[in-house]
Parts: structure tokens; C-alpha cells; sequence
């Protein structure tokens, strides 16, 4: 299936809501330089980079200049703040090769979470797991600079 790799360890209550779930998945591709979303757009979709090469982008505050603080490889979360209600996006995220990506959209996100609770929990927590890591590794990042 289209996204079972990146959930293969993510412990679903079920195999019908795994089911279900990877089924609300849609592809997206993306040719080299074009980008996926940028600063300021409202955030409603959660993507997974499949394959190619992800820039992440974000304004340094000198004359708008923006800079590339993240590159990101196959079988990255991308977006994962499209989850939250009412989010924009804060970074500009391009392509540095042609890149193959899945994605969902909160709206049926959001359905699915009313369906299937535990499982959609299962994968909260999955994220949150991400999430963290990325924060622990950017804080390292940052003491070595300070």
C-alpha cells in the first residue's frame, strides 16, 4: 500500500482502522525547485516524502532573506503542524529533486479520529514521537553554535 511502510510500526487497534486510514492517503509529486507550501498558508495537509529530496525554508529576519534550515529524506514527516486546527504554515518547503510524497488532510483526519479513537491516538503519539526527536536535534544544533 501507498503509506503502510511509513506506519509498519505504529500499533493501530485494528486492522480495519489501519485500513481505513491508509486508504485516506493521496499522492502528490513535486519537480525539482517547486514548492510544496510556503510561509503563511493555511496548514491542511500532513504529507510523507516518499522519495527525492525536501528544503525546508524559513524567513531569517534580515531584508526577508530566507534560509534553508532543514534538508529532509524519504520516509519524512512533512507538515505534521497540519493536525492542529486553525494552523498556517510558518516555513516555505521546496523540492530539490523531483520528489514523490502522500499526504491527508485534516478535515478526514479529523473524521477518522471520530471513527477510530485509539487508533487515531496510536498515531498521535507516533508524531509526537517525531516531533520531539526533531526538537531534541535542533536544541543540539543550536548548543553547538552557541
Amino acid at each position: 500500500m501507498i503509506v503502510d511502510e511509513f506506519f509498519s510500526t505504529i500499533d493501530f487497534s485494528d486492522d480495519e482502522a489501519r485500513r481505513q486510514f491508509i486508504s485516506l492517503f493521496k499522492e502528490a509529486s513535486l519537480a525539482e525547485d517547486e514548492v510544496l507550501f510556503d510561509c503563511n498558508e493555511p496548514a491542511d495537509k500532513l504529507y510523507f516524502l516518499k522519495e527525492g529530496h525536501l528544503a525546508v525554508h524559513k524567513y531569517t529576519g534580515f531584508l526577508k532573506n530566507m534560509q534553508v534550515i532543514a534538508l529532509l529524506d524519504p520516509c519524512t514527516v512533512v507538515g505534521e503542524a497540519a493536525l492542529l486546527q486553525s494552523h498556517v504554515r510558518t516555513t516555505r518547503v521546496t523540492a530539490i529533486v523531483d520528489s514523490k510524497l502522500t499526504f491527508i488532510k485534516r478535515k478526514e483526519f479529523s473524521h477518522f479520529q471520530k471513527q477510530f479513537p485509539e487508533s487515531s491516538s496510536c498515531f498521535l503519539q507516533y508524531l509526537f514521537s517525531i516531533v520531539s526527536l526533531r526538537l531534541e536535534k535542533t536544541s543540539e544544533r543550536l548548543a553547538r553554535i552557541l
